[in-house]
C-alpha cells in the first residue's frame, strides 16, 4: 500500500513539473548560445552587439531565472500544500479512512517531497551546466573542475557533507509538516498559525546553532577545513532531532487531535 501512495503523490505532479522542468532545460539552450555569441563578440570582434540582440538575451535571462526561481519555490509550496490538503484539507477525509497508517502516510509523501527536491536541485544544476558547456573548452573545464575541487576541500569531509545536506532536507521537509500540523490544532486562522508555528520553531533553532557556532569558534583553535566538519557533525545532529521530532509531532496530532474542521 506504501508504493501504491506514493505512486498517487507522483501522479498528481507529475505532468506540471515534467512541464517547467522541460521549459529550465530548454530555456539554457539559446541562452547558452548567445552568450557564447555575447563573449565571442567582446573578445574577438570586438564589436557590440545590436540592440535586438541584447533585449533578447536579456529577456531570455529573466525568464531562466524566473523559471529556475519559480521551481525552488513551486516544489516548497506543493509539498506544503500536498501534504496540507491530503491529510487535513477535502482529501483527508478520505485519505484517513484508508486502510493504511498514519506512518504510511507520511512516509509516503516524505519520500516523494525529497524525490521531488532532488530533482528540481539536479535541474537547476543541469540547466546551468548546458548553460556552461556552451561557453567552456576543455581547458576550461579542467581549470573549473580543479577550482570545485579545491572548494570540496576547504568545504569539509565529503562523508560529513553528503549526510548533512540529505539530512537537512528530510528535517526541513517533516518541518514543514510539523507546522501544518500544529496549525490544524486550531480552529480558525490556520495557515497563519502554521506560519507562526514556524518562524518560532526557526528562530528557536537559529539561536541554538548560533549559540554552539559561536561558542565552538571562542573554544576550539582549529582549521578551517575542522572547523567545517564540526558544522556539518553539528548540523546533523540538530536535523537528526528535528527529524525525530517533527516526525513523531506530526504524527501524535494525526492520530490524537486530528481536526477536519
Amino acid at each position: 500500500m506504501f508504493w501504491k501512495l506514493v505512486k498517487y503523490e507522483l501522479q498528481s505532479v507529475r505532468k506540471w513539473y515534467l512541464g517547467i522542468y522541460g521549459i529550465a532545460i530548454l530555456l539554457s539552450i539559446p541562452l547558452g548560445l548567445m552568450l557564447q555569441k555575447l563573449i565571442v563578440s567582446f573578445e574577438h570582434s570586438h564589436k557590440e552587439p545590436s540592440l535586438l540582440f541584447m533585449a533578447f538575451f536579456t529577456l531570455i535571462v529573466i525568464a531562466t531565472i524566473v523559471v529556475w526561481g519559480t521551481i525552488y519555490i513551486a516544489t516548497i509550496v506543493l509539498i506544503i500544500k500536498r501534504f496540507a490538503t491530503s491529510v487535513f484539507g477535502r482529501e483527508g477525509y478520505l485519505s484517513n479512512t484508508l486502510p493504511v497508517s498514519a506512518h504510511q502516510l507520511v512516509l509516503s509523501k516524505l519520500f516523494v517531497a525529497f524525490i521531488l527536491d532532488t530533482i528540481s536541485s539536479l535541474v537547476v544544476l543541469t540547466s546551468i551546466g548546458i548553460i556552461a558547456a556552451f561557453n567552456l573548452d576543455m581547458k576550461d573545464i579542467l581549470l573549473t573542475t580543479s577550482y570545485f575541487g579545491q572548494i570540496l576541500k576547504e568545504m569539509g569531509a565529503l562523508y560529513l557533507f553528503i549526510p548533512a545536506t540529505i539530512l537537512g532536507t528530510i528535517a526541513g521537509i517533516l518541518l514543514y509538516y510539523l507546522c501544518i500540523s500544529i496549525g490544524n490544532l486550531f480552529n480558525t486562522n490556520k495557515i497563519l498559525m502554521g506560519f507562526v508555528a514556524y518562524f518560532a520553531i526557526q528562530s528557536i533553532l537559529f539561536f541554538i546553532g548560533f549559540f554552539f557556532g559561536f561558542s565552538a569558534a571562542l573554544t576550539s583553535n582549529i582549521t578551517s577545513n575542522s572547523m567545517n566538519n564540526l558544522t556539518y557533525i553539528l548540523g546533523i545532529i540538530q536535523s537528526i532531532i528535528i527529524i525525530v521530532a517533527s516526525y513523531f509531532g506530526t504524527y501524535y496530532i494525526m492520530t490524537k487531535r486530528l481536526n477536519l474542521d
